[in-house]
């Protein structure tokens, strides 16, 4: 079983109390360290190299980014209205849990975020993409019409919430043929994550 490293990020609290359990409670998760947020989060970050962040404080989030971190970070939050969900998404943030799902979602999260995936709850998705449906559509170069019809069915896929493995059962394909396709559909299209992808599938309709 692989395991996976994990720093917590968080002041002392009884919510810092309960993820500490949450998270020691799972046989691949280990909990690698802790720190309060500011400075010495990011110097535990450097020192502990952990796979996932798991912290309640965006600023804490950014700086690890700008520090060069490359863990993955999941952010929780009190209630979907309590973060701005669109620089959440730009800040670097890979998944985005609401605290009152701080049980079985934020396992599934730090799994997802771990392997390369991007996890919302769902309050935050809907708020997400009703953000960019209501902006004006977003141009790019031939859109989809660069996409071949086998990149056009992953990408459906990936905005439907299907996992590598689930689209390559779904399309008969080897799971490391299609991380390759969504590779490339990230570089043709420019985008950063498979949240990105979905957003654009839904706007060019090649859902």
């Amino acid at each position: 079983m692989s395991m996976i490293r994990i720093m917590l990020v968080a002041e002392p609290s009884m919510l810092r109390e309960g993820m500490r359990a949450v998270l020691r409670a799972v046989d691949d998760f280990v909990l690698a360290g802790e720190a309060a947020s500011g400075t010495g989060a990011l110097a535990e970050a450097a020192r502990l190299a952990p796979d996932v962040v798991v912290t309640d404080a965006l600023g804490s989030a950014v700086a690890l980014r700008r520090d060069g971190s490359t863990a993955r970070i999941v952010l929780l939050a009190g209630a979907p209205d309590e973060v701005p969900v669109d620089p959440v998404a730009r800040s670097g943030v890979d998944g985005l849990v609401l605290t009152a799902e701080a049980g079985t979602s934020l396992i599934a999260a730090v799994r997802a975020v771990a392997r390369g995936h991007a996890w919302l709850s769902p309050p935050f998705a809907r708020r997400l993409l009703d953000l960019y449906r209501a902006a004006p559509a977003v141009h790019r170069p031939a859109g989809g019409r660069r996409l071949s019809e086998r990149e056009r069915s992953v990408l459906r896929l990936v905005a439907h919430g299907r996992t590598n493995a689930e689209i390559a059962h779904e399309l008969v394909l080897g799971e490391s043929t299609i991380k390759t396709h969504v590779s490339r559909l990230l570089t043709k299209l420019e985008l950063r994550d498979r949240v990105q992808l979905a957003v654009f599938a839904h706007h060019h309709g090649l859902t």
